[in-house]
């Protein structure tokens, strides 16, 4: 055999050698994979909600997902466990349901079928999942809690100032409309009124709920720390039919001792934008009920009505989401939702009306921040006007950290378009403003941003400052 067959055949045992190696090494992986831990269960939901707090659903749906490290992994059958404590679910005792072994694939809004869930209560569930691989393992414990399902159970009253007339520097000359609000020339302008409610929590808190409806806006504080992220809450709806309120649990907010519960309300879309042509509602109110049930049992609640703190005479002077918020940081109340804060100078809540719809615990949730985007641009004006632009179309607001002077207002205008002069181009807005105002209690730094209005825009013109802004 000559040196050129002996490479030949050389070179074919190699590859068939390659090829061997290769095909091992396959099979190694599919053993490897065969051996690894069993199919872990995540992101359980109910009602396509993480750990929701106050849904109404008598029978909720469960939802969940399996993640494994090996391939072709299916789930063959699920178990479900559901009780009113931590430690009862570990145990497996004094389940409110067990599903008992499923022969299921089935992953997605499966249904709640035990005890009657109860009104107000917290409850904890797990879900075990066995795939082709073999028997799963409990997945971490989750939680929900219900929603109050009778209206009674609020014992609780809407309220709100009787004072309608809000005293501010920066007002213009206001007209009253059929006690439906200030106007001027037909835009309504009314100011945020802010309500407090001190109270004692005497003992150990285990858990603390609170129950809320704001109308038409609201943001909430305990001991001057917000309640959440949440902005612009509840959602707006068609009052006289539904009211929607949220829940949050504010067991880590309460401090033993002296507590205060404060609210801010903006007028959203209950109180109306304009003098004619929209659905008015009424004036801004408020309906609320703090539960606090105590290490040792019992429970008590912190309710709205006749003995809460309200006044309008705050820093935002007007709010709506046509025309935008007014913010006079020479009303500022520092300190208005703290225990150490004197509201003897507040004025005491008046029972109102029911909105007329019936309460609804929010299903969806509320809007929150979901990006922040820098200028691309900051360009100052021959007439010393600034015109920002944010590089995109956008909804949301303007936050600010600006050096201003005292007394000096800080207009900041929106739209969507400029002309070709570096204007605004404001047609398309109508009779919008879409102007947020700031007026600076002192001269320097401040920051900045409204609270109760919105704005869909690409462009802003600031006038009032005295330099251009990087």
């Amino acid at each position: 055999m000559n040196s050129t067959n002996l490479n030949i055949k050389s070179r074919n045992m190699m590859k068939k050698q390659i090829l061997l190696f290769v095909v091992l090494s396959f099979l190694g992986l599919g053993l490897t994979a065969s051996a690894a831990a069993p199919a872990r269960t995540e992101c359980l939901l109910v009602d396509m909600k993480s750990n929701p707090e106050g849904i109404e659903s008598p029978r909720p749906l469960f939802s969940w997902t399996i993640a494994s490290d090996a391939r072709d992994v299916t789930q063959t059958a699920y178990r479900i466990q559901v009780a009113t404590s931590e430690a009862d679910l570990k145990r497996g005792r004094n389940l409110v349901w067990d599903s008992g072994e499923v022969i299921s694939d089935r992953s997605i809004l499966v249904e709640y079928e035990g005890q009657t869930l109860r009104s107000r209560t917290q409850y904890f569930w797990r879900v075990k999942v066995d795939t082709n691989l073999g028997q799963g393992r409990w997945s971490d414990i989750n939680h929900w809690s219900m929603g109050i399902l009778d209206a009674a159970e609020w014992q609780a009253e809407w309220i709100l100032p009787a004072e309608q007339t809000d005293a501010s520097p920066m007002l213009r000359k206001e007209f009253t409309l059929s006690n439906k609000g200030e106007t001027d020339q037909g835009n309504t302008r009314l100011a945020a009124r802010y309500l407090r409610k001190t109270f004692d929590v005497e003992g150990k808190v285990k858990r603390a709920v609170l129950y809320i409806s704001g109308l038409g806006s609201s943001e909430s504080y305990i001991n001057g720390e917000r309640i959440s992220d949440d902005v612009l809450s509840p959602t707006p709806s068609l009052y006289s039919t539904r009211v929607y309120y949220n829940v949050y649990d504010v067991t880590d907010m309460l401090d033993k001792g002296d507590n205060v519960l404060g609210v801010m309300l903006g007028n959203g879309r209950y109180f109306t934008m304009r003098a004619g042509g929209f659905m008015h509602f009424g004036l801004p109110s408020l309906l609320a009920r703090l539960e606090i049930e105590y290490a040792d049992g019992t429970t008590e609640a912190v309710v709205s009505d006749t003995s809460w703190r309200v006044t309008s005479r705050g820093p935002i002077v007007a709010n709506n989401e046509f025309d935008g918020e007014e913010y006079d940081a020479r009303l500022e109340l520092t300190g208005w939702s703290t225990t150490q804060y004197d509201d003897s100078a507040w004025k005491q809540a008046d029972r109102m009306k029911d909105p007329g719809g019936k309460l609804h615990a929010q299903p969806n949730p509320n809007i929150t921040i979901q990006d922040e985007i820098k200028p691309l641009s900051v360009t100052a004006r021959a007439d010393g006007k600034i015109i920002v632009d944010m590089g995109q179309n956008m909804v949301g607001w303007l936050g600010v950290s600006f050096n201003g002077r005292a007394g000096k207002p800080v207009t900041m205008r929106f739209a969507e378009i400029i002309n070709p002069d570096s204007t605004l181009y404001t047609a398309n807005l109508r009779s919008a403003r879409a102007t947020d105002i700031y007026t600076p209690a002192r001269d320097g730094a401040f920051e900045w941003h409204p609270t109760f209005t919105y704005h869909g825009f690409r462009y802003v013109e600031i006038d009032g400052l005295d330099y251009t802004p990087s």
